[in-house]
């Protein structure tokens, strides 16, 4: 049985639960990633539930990552928040956004990640740029296991976070068709050097659910895409959006 860490289980549910009940007029969605990559041993299908709430120019994001298969030991193995405020300068709206984020890849080890990000959306495009401080910190089973006393943990500072993305069509229309290169997914933050290529098809179904597919193509370095591959996976998914003034 796949253990899950007490403390953050307990941060993500009250988080989800939180979300659901003033989600209940905003914003809940749910994607399964399916796929393989260097480390994942053969094939790893992984399921996440995400809320979002907006109070006027304010946002809250919130969700857990739990992996249905694959080579890591725990089940509940990713919890995120995030806090960003809307900023309007003449046509151009931004967001300022302060995240939360810890990754249970192993049981011998955890990730922590805390950063900031600004992020501009325009008519056909997206940028984000921001830096992030990351902890790797040895659980207790490890110090135990391998009877490590000091050094737990280590610190990465000022890592660079961003993202370049091109839509066909307005964010608002019926249907879309993006392309994007990252190094931030939802549950996941990469090196600088080691990017993320996905494109995005969505499609609304009805007024408040849109279901949206995203094929990832995982670099082991930015210099040769093809010579370092490290892995692939495809995301299929929906978002179901309420109107709170109905």
């Amino acid at each position: 049985m796949k253990s899950i860490p007490p403390k953050y289980l307990i941060i993500t549910l009250t988080g989800l639960i939180v979300s659901v009940n003033i989600l209940a007029q905003v914003q809940l969605s749910t994607y399964i990633d399916a796929g393989e990559n260097n480390v994942s041993d053969g094939l790893f299908i992984k399921t996440s539930v995400l809320g979002a709430y907006q109070f006027g120019n304010t946002k809250v994001k919130t969700g857990g990552q739990f992996d249905l298969i694959s080579a890591s030991p725990n089940f509940f193995t990713g919890v995120n928040l995030i806090v960003a405020q809307e900023f309007l300068i003449k046509e151009f709206q931004f967001e300022i956004q302060g995240l939360f984020m810890s990754n249970f890849f192993s049981d011998l080890a955890h990730e922590i990640d805390w950063g900031m990000l600004a992020y501009l959306e325009l008519k056909h495009f997206d940028f984000k740029l921001g830096t992030e401080f990351r902890t790797y910190h040895i659980t207790q089973k490890a110090s135990e296991e391998f009877e490590i006393e000091s050094n737990k943990n280590l610190h990465e500072n000022w890592n660079i976070m961003y993202l370049a993305g091109y839509r066909v069509k307005p964010i608002d229309f019926k249907w879309n068709i993006g392309l994007a290169i990252t190094n931030i997914d939802n549950f996941l933050i990469n090196q600088e050097t080691n990017p993320m290529l996905f494109l995005q098809g969505k499609y609304q179904v009805t007024a408040p659910l849109t279901l949206y597919i995203e094929p990832w193509y995982q670099s082991a370095g930015s210099l040769n895409l093809s010579a370092n591959y490290f892995g692939f996976f495809i995301r299929t998914g929906l978002i179901w959006k309420l109107d709170s003034k109905k």
